[in-house]
């Protein structure tokens, strides 16, 4: 899905639904024989925090907000993104040289705006953020989102035997679609992760998933579009993953299963961790 069919889809979907501002927790699954459904219907849940509208010290495409965000601390951690122009993420840079040079334990030093490239970001002293504009965005002319103050994740699946379908998920701080603990019988249908701080789909410890006709793109982390990890066990078939700051995904785990899928614009299409096994067939790879 391009930009602006994107961006399209979303303001026809504010015109027929209220888009949801509070993340989603599922805490009602079924059992192996009867899973339970939670069908969203088309369900957007949008975390973002709108910002264009800031009072931004402007030097060329180099914007520095005047001021720290209201309960948005700088961000150490460059496993994820702070900040997106539009669908894209801005990726947070600390000068590795300089730390090391201060001699100092600990010590977090940004990248200085003047040496930042084009879609990344960093803090100020007193919390101030300022970014380069990303190629192929015009300064002043996109929206500006933070993601929401925390770590939270769009939907959070906390049981077992549950098929969740039909949600976008974008802009949290953490996960679009995030699932922790022994869970089983997770499916996932026709879900959208679009532009969240951290994977758009990430499973942890012993999680059992399945992905179908799924998309999951421009997110900021790291490590992947998707990060499984731990020992799960996870599959994703006929999806399409594109345009994320890390790998299309990233695997620890047990073993999983990527088949019938697009990927593109992904500066790595598949990723896998120490002995994790992963079984391909049938995708179709595009670099751009």
């Amino acid at each position: 899905m391009c930009r602006l069919s994107l961006f399209l889809a979303l303001a026809l979907a504010t015109h027929a639904q209220e888009i949801r501002r509070t993340p989603l927790t599922l805490k009602d699954g079924g059992t192996p024989g009867s899973p339970a459904v939670f069908d969203g219907k088309g369900m957007i849940i949008d975390l973002g925090i709108d910002v264009t509208a800031h009072d931004w010290e402007k030097q060329g495409d180099v914007w520095t907000s005047r001021g720290p965000f209201e309960k948005h601390p700088a961000v150490e951690d460059v496993q994820r993104a702070a900040l997106f122009i539009e669908e894209a993420p801005i990726r947070i840079m600390r000068d590795r040289a300089a730390e090391q040079k201060s001699g100092e334990k600990g010590k977090v030093i940004f990248m200085a705006p003047e040496a930042l490239q084009p879609g990344q970001m960093g803090f100020k002293t007193d919390g101030s953020i300022y970014f380069r504009w990303p190629a192929g965005k015009t300064p002043g002319s996109a929206k500006i989102y933070l993601p929401p103050v925390g770590l939270a994740s769009c939907v959070n699946i906390a049981c077992s035997y549950l098929t969740v379908k039909n949600i976008t998920a974008l802009h949290a701080a953490n996960d679009g679609f995030n699932i922790h603990g022994n869970r089983i019988g997770i499916r996932l249908e026709n879900v959208k992760a679009f532009s969240n701080g951290d994977e758009g789909i990430s499973a942890h410890e012993t999680v059992q998933m399945d992905v179908f006709d799924s998309e999951i793109a421009w997110n900021g982390s790291s490590a992947g579009g998707v990060a499984d990890v731990n020992d799960c066990v996870t599959t994703y078939t006929r999806c399409e993953v594109h345009h994320n700051l890390g790998a299309g995904f990233f695997f620890e785990g047990k073993s999983h299963r990527v088949t019938h899928c697009l990927i593109h614009h992904q500066s790595k299409d598949i990723e896998a961790r120490d002995n994790t096994q992963v079984e391909q067939s049938d995708n179709e790879w595009r670099k751009q």
